[in-house]
């Protein structure tokens, strides 16, 4: 958006035609107008002769004709029209001299560039100045040099000082309009930025709980079909239909979510009871050690009361955590593995440890699984790594440590 001390645009320059055609029409009707009733001053430097009227007519009229070029470049009615006006307020007294040189000065601060205001602020105040010296030079009587000096000033200084305020003003709109367009464009991509953070968030849940489930739906489905004992797959069966079932509710429980209102919260079924059965099931004699007071305060419901002194949300958090690791160790590690969560003090701890399988690609540091479960860490203050054992590298290794109490962000 171009400000006011920018130059007028060509599409701007043509719309404004008709308006300074029409504005140097009625100038110079004014100017006839004016001299055809004989309204006329005494001239500053000429009040007992001053020049006919056959001079400041022409003078006049070509003032007013500068004015056709007030709003595309008023360079021109301030070099042209100024010069004339000024000369005939000195040796002509024709009324509309004043008029004129209104516009000759007020044009060029209001449509010109800033320097340019600038430069007929500062020509005008040194002329005015100039005049005001010579008057006193001139004129001996006190009481004239002081009407002399007033009519000048406020001659000078009146479409000066009302041209910087139209100025300001619309400079001040401008930015305004700016500053609102800005808002908008902010609001829209914070709006977008609130839509990518919950589409991520509805990801994370859907590979934490959903995907946990289908993986043990295909593993144990996969089991059973190379059972030869009735029972092992009626057994490994029976768990997939379990797990598949569970599935559906969390995937309906999060299709509700989307569709209720606001302040809804999903009901998922993740226990650590049920984490360490996946696990077991996945990689045979994994072994699991749950804290008492986690696996009563998670049991059925990640949603469920916090145990005394845990934050519910710190629970929920090392749930989800504990979910993504199990998954990710029975769709891509192998036995031997181990699962350990415990309240240490102020902190909940999580530890999970597996086989790499040989040949096993190397996890993408990016992906959506290792970045939940450093994403969902730092979201109550705490931290988690989930990457290739130091002193073992072949074993893959889950570390989360998330404070139990008082420390959660905001």
């Amino acid at each position: 958006m171009p400000s006011s001390s920018d130059p007028v645009p060509a599409s701007g320059a043509a719309e404004n035609e008709p308006l300074d055609v029409r504005a140097a029409a009625g100038y110079a009707v004014a100017v006839l107008a004016l001299a055809a009733m004989g309204l006329v001053n005494q001239p500053f430097l000429r009040p007992d002769d001053p020049w006919s009227l056959g001079v400041s007519l022409p003078l006049m009229l070509v003032a007013a004709a500068s004015t056709l070029w007030r709003r595309r470049a008023p360079a021109v009615t301030l070099a042209v029209g100024a010069p004339l006006v000024v000369a005939e307020l000195l040796g002509g007294g024709q009324m509309s001299a004043y008029v004129l040189l209104f516009e000759a000065l007020w044009c060029p601060v209001v449509h010109g560039r800033l320097r340019l205001a600038h430069v007929t602020t500062l020509a005008a105040a040194a002329v005015g100045g100039v005049l005001i010296l010579a008057a006193g030079l001139l004129v001996r009587d006190l009481e004239a040099l002081l009407g002399v000096s007033v009519v000048l000033s406020m001659v000078v200084l009146v479409p000066l000082l009302w041209g910087w305020e139209v100025r300001h003003h619309r400079e001040a709109r401008a930015t305004a309009e700016s500053l609102a367009s800005l808002e908008h464009e902010l609001a829209a991509e914070r709006a977008a930025l609130a839509v990518e953070s919950e589409r991520r968030r509805i990801a994370h849940d859907l590979h934490d709980v959903i995907a946990g489930h289908l993986s043990a739906v295909s593993l144990h489905t996969s089991l059973a079909a190379g059972l030869p004992d009735a029972a092992s797959r009626e057994r490994s069966l029976r768990t997939a239909r379990d797990s598949s079932r569970a599935a559906l509710r969390d995937l309906r429980s999060m299709i509700g979510v989307l569709t209720a209102e606001e302040g809804a919260a999903p009901t998922a079924t993740l226990s650590w009871g049920s984490l360490g059965e996946r696990l077991r099931g996945g990689l045979p004699g994994a072994e699991v050690r749950i804290d008492p007071a986690l696996d009563a305060a998670a049991a059925g419901d990640a949603a469920a009361p916090g145990s005394p002194g845990i934050e519910p949300a710190a629970q929920a958090a090392l749930l989800r955590i504990g979910a993504e690791a199990v998954t990710n160790a029975v769709r891509h590690g192998a036995a031997p593995a181990s699962l350990t969560v415990a309240l240490d003090g102020e902190d909940l701890l999580l530890a999970l440890d597996n086989a790499i399988p040989p040949g096993a690609p190397e996890p993408r540091a990016d992906g959506v699984g290792r970045t939940a479960i450093t994403a969902r860490a730092g979201a109550v203050g705490g931290e988690a790594r989930s990457a290739p054992d130091p002193s073992t590298p072949t074993r893959w290794s889950v570390r989360a440590r998330l404070p139990a109490t008082g420390r959660i962000p905001a």
